[in-house]
């Protein structure tokens, strides 16, 4: 679904604010493989040929070899058919949430599929659509009374724009019944590692809370809100979307703001978000493809690889969507059918897989502390330090359409270490990396030891 014009006055409305008493708490704890994690979008409709979850496991290896480590797969269940959008309808139109849409396969093929993804060491978290369902869901056709209904006793979508749905009302407690239970259902029973969830600030916060405590008692869990309320981070979920994130990225890649307002993203989250909240990062995901366009044309072919690295080395959890690491150029629309061209596997793959690498084995890029690093050339040029003690990471970013030199301020300390530049594993003379040279939309990346 679109959700653009929604997210905008979200985000507006949070940064705008004041600090919040949020900012005062600190976040719910979370298990070492979300902090640690790499996230992979999967849209099953176009990830392979097939369409399906055969051509998902097929193809496991291949991410495994990529580097990810949590498998993200977009709604599984049946599409509503009465409203639907396009010929295939939004896989965000929920017709059952306990059954599986037979575009994917049956609930044996979907078993097949968490077992492999876990025997491979991936953890596996599907999307998660509360807020609403499809107009012919089971739950309409059963339970009308547990939808919501305008002035006049009219049902309504949650938003006029999202017709081919119907809302839920949390205020119904049986509901609210049913969802925990059908969720306890879906981890108990099949083995799922969380959720990824859709929309999840327009379903109450204390309905969350109580999913998560439900959640937590049968095994750990990964609680992905697509949202950005702090209040999110203090019993439900681990990571929110950092929309703000990816917005000030693109407008610094476009030269609408400088590259010192990255900080001032990290400045602003101080303020308003627990401590040690978790903000996932990304240069693309579902919306952004299909709604805007892919990150290789939204950031042009090095701008593309550069805001990758960022999202890898900057503070957060990081995302990629399918087709990233192919260098994907087309939108994948969500009420039809595309497929992804696997067969380039071109200069993308192997820089995303040394990338991952990259950040496996520099534990500061996870969990480490944040020093921004002040150079000549601010504008344009961001530097930073990541460090946890033990790992300490230098990186570097050109966000202009040209070469550029800039003079870093760097600790004093830093002139007797060793620089190891992360991609080619050559070490780099301190001169090189004090007064750096990057080539337009360059990056570097130093082991600094």
């Amino acid at each position: 679904m679109k959700k653009y014009f929604f997210l905008i006055v979200l985000t507006l409305s949070l940064f705008a604010q004041q600090p919040t008493p949020f900012s005062q708490e600190t976040s719910r704890t979370s298990e070492e493989w979300v902090k640690k994690g790499i996230i992979y979008e999967i849209y099953p409709r176009a990830f392979s040929k097939e369409g399906n979850f055969a051509g998902i496991e097929k193809r496991l290896p291949e991410l495994k070899k990529l580097g990810v480590t949590t498998l993200w797969l977009m709604p599984i269940h049946p599409v509503g058919i009465e409203k639907r959008k396009g010929s295939l309808g939004s896989p965000y139109s929920i017709k059952d949430y306990y059954g599986i849409n037979p575009e994917f396969g049956n609930l044996d093929d979907f078993k097949r599929l968490v077992n492999k993804s876990h025997e491979l060491g991936f953890k596996i978290i599907i999307d998660l659509v509360a807020n609403h369902t499809s107009w012919d869901s089971k739950m309409f056709v059963e339970h009308p009374e547990w939808f919501t209904k305008d002035s006049t006793g009219k049902f309504i979508p949650p938003v006029a724009d999202w017709s081919d749905v119907i809302d839920l009302n949390y205020d119904n407690k049986e509901m609210r019944r049913y969802m925990i239970e059908m969720l306890k259902y879906w981890v108990r029973d099949i083995g799922l590692d969380g959720f990824r969830c859709d929309v999840a600030e327009m379903v109450p916060t204390d309905f969350w809370n109580d999913v998560r405590a439900a959640l937590d008692s049968i095994k750990p869990i990964l609680m992905l809100s697509e949202g950005q309320w702090p209040e999110h981070h203090v019993k439900a979920f681990d990571l929110t979307y950092s929309w703000n994130f990816y917005g000030t990225m693109k407008d610094v890649a476009d030269g609408k703001k400088p590259a010192t307002e990255l900080d001032s993203i990290l400045v602003r989250e101080a303020s308003v978000y627990p401590k040690n909240s978790i903000r996932m990062r990304f240069s693309s995901n579902h919306d952004e493809n299909a709604w805007d366009m892919p990150d290789v044309q939204r950031f042009g072919t090095e701008g593309a690889k550069l805001a990758a690295v960022l999202v890898n080395t900057f503070p957060g959890s990081p995302l990629i969507y399918n087709g990233q690491e192919v260098g994907n150029n087309i939108k994948l629309g969500l009420f039809e059918k595309f497929e992804i061209d696997w067969t380039k596997k071109n200069i993308y793959t192997q820089f995303y897989q040394k990338l991952f690498e990259i950040r496996k084995n520099n534990s500061s890029l996870a969990v480490g502390d944040y020093q921004s690093v002040k150079n000549n050339r601010a504008d344009q040029i961001y530097t930073f330090i990541r460090t946890d003690g033990k790992n300490t990471v230098l990186a570097a970013f050109n966000f202009s359409n040209g070469e550029r030199t800039a003079q870093l301020e760097l600790p004093k300390i830093f002139s007797s270490l060793k620089f190891t530049n992360a991609f080619t594993g050559k070490e780099v003379a301190y001169k090189n990396v004090q007064k750096i040279t990057l080539p337009k939309f360059g990056y570097r990346v130093f082991i600094v030891e």
